[in-house]
């Protein structure tokens, strides 16, 4: 079996929840953890941080894998979705896992595949666990997939577990409301461990403390013990003034947006933590890996700048909230025009997304190549009755390219957003 057929029978022989959507979606634990009892728990070998949450789970995840690996500490880290290759969901060191691995693991474990039949995000999160003990990584940063407590990669006992944010997303597995998806987030926390909470959220924190409290498990507010003050921001960066732990750090990161400003809280929380646990001195350099981080870390899909001349940028936002950062990220930099493709899930909550898109902005409805795509028909209904001046182009590189013949100022953009699938359809140039 090539790389090239492995991923084929990965993408078309299992249940596939970025392709199937819900259906591929299973209510419980068991065929990872027979999986992973066959394995011999290959996450027991190392240090978990397990990372929860709406928004921000991706680029939190990265920016800690990014900090400490500055320092010395063999990292492993498991994100998704990918955006071009399927490799990019686990990486050791920041380096992608090698094809070798991907085809040995898959034919080493095929009986074991057949008998169980687990969903392709199963068989993943056990490859990357796998990978991570073969490779001798020192800690695994875990990202979770969908929710929490049911989520595959809720078989590991993290030395940290954090939650992002709550927001509303998968309403149709997680509940419909705030509160019934909060209590769903809160499975990954275990006992007798550490829970940081990066955002605050007064409405709803009080699900982690009571669950907190009842495992025996140190409840920290990220958002209280990071201080962070912007002095300056472009498209391509942000300088900030970071107040942590007695330190005072002066930096330029990159993205710039306000969301991964909230990300910082529990990036830098959870680094420091980790830090102490491997006998690292905490100092101002301690936490120098996040200027790197576009660069280094190669994050795609999170305001990822494409092009300068015109300015092309792209980003994943799926949901009502992240579809509220995304526009006052716009908005805060006045761009003349502003012309957003957009398009993306079938299952997402398009009215409530479209309800809240401004007039002032000039919109392409596309469709990406994923079967779960909402078509651009059904799409535009939703335009149409909020009266949003829009354009149909069904293929994203077309539409991009639509749209630079429209362009009239340097100051004009072209933005990209709604799905992972959209941007991964993107040819780079």
């Amino acid at each position: 079996m090539t790389y090239k057929e492995t991923i084929k029978f990965l993408y078309n022989s299992l249940p596939t929840y970025h392709i199937q959507g819900e259906k591929a979606y299973k209510p419980n634990l068991d065929n990872v953890n027979n999986f992973d009892v066959l394995l011999n728990h290959p996450h027991k070998t190392y240090d978990i941080i397990h990372i929860g949450g709406t928004n921000g789970k991706g680029t939190t995840a990265y920016g800690i894998s990014r900090i400490i690996t500055e320092n010395n500490i063999k990292t492993g880290l498991y994100t998704s979705p990918h955006i071009k290759s399927f490799r990019e969901r686990i990486k050791v060191s920041e380096k992608k896992i090698s094809k070798k691995y991907v085809v040995s693991f898959v034919k080493r474990n095929l009986e074991i595949i057949k008998k169980i039949k687990p969903s392709f995000f199963e068989i993943t999160t056990m490859m990357a666990l796998s990978y991570f003990k073969f490779k001798k990584v020192d800690i695994g940063i875990i990202e979770v997939g969908l929710g929490g407590r049911l989520d595959s990669t809720n078989i590991v006992n993290p030395l940290i577990s954090i939650i992002t944010n709550i927001s509303l997303d998968h309403q149709n597995i997680l509940g419909k409301k705030l509160l019934n998806i909060a209590k769903e987030k809160a499975g990954i926390i275990k006992k007798n461990s550490l829970f940081i909470k990066g955002e605050k959220q007064s409405y709803i924190d009080h699900v982690f403390e009571n669950h907190c409290i009842n495992l025996k498990t140190k409840f920290i507010k990220g958002y209280n013990q990071v201080k962070i003050k912007t002095l300056s921001k472009d498209i391509y960066q942000r300088k900030i003034e970071i107040n942590f732990n007695q330190l005072k750090i002066l930096m330029t990161i990159s993205p710039p947006t306000e969301y991964f400003l909230k990300n910082l809280t529990s990036i830098i929380s959870a680094s420091k933590l980790i830090l102490e646990h491997f006998d690292k001195k905490i100092n101002e350099n301690s936490f120098k890996g996040l200027k790197d981080l576009i660069p280094k870390s190669k994050i795609l899909g999170r305001w990822q700048l494409h092009s300068i001349n015109p300015i092309i940028i792209s980003d994943g936002c799926h949901n009502v909230a992240a579809f509220k950062n995304i526009l006052n990220e716009l908005k805060s930099f006045n761009f003349k025009n502003v012309y957003f493709i957009i398009g993306g899930a079938k299952d997402k909550n398009w009215a409530s997304i479209v309800k809240i898109l401004p007039s002032n902005i000039n919109y392409i409805i596309s469709k990406s190549s994923n079967e779960r795509s909402i078509s651009p028909k059904k799409l535009s209904k939703y335009f149409k009755e909020k009266n949003l001046n829009y354009f149909v182009v069904h293929n994203v590189n077309k539409a991009i390219e639509y749209c630079k013949n429209l362009l009239k100022t340097k100051n004009d953009i072209i933005f990209i957003g709604g799905s992972f699938f959209l941007i991964s359809d993107i040819d780079e140039k």
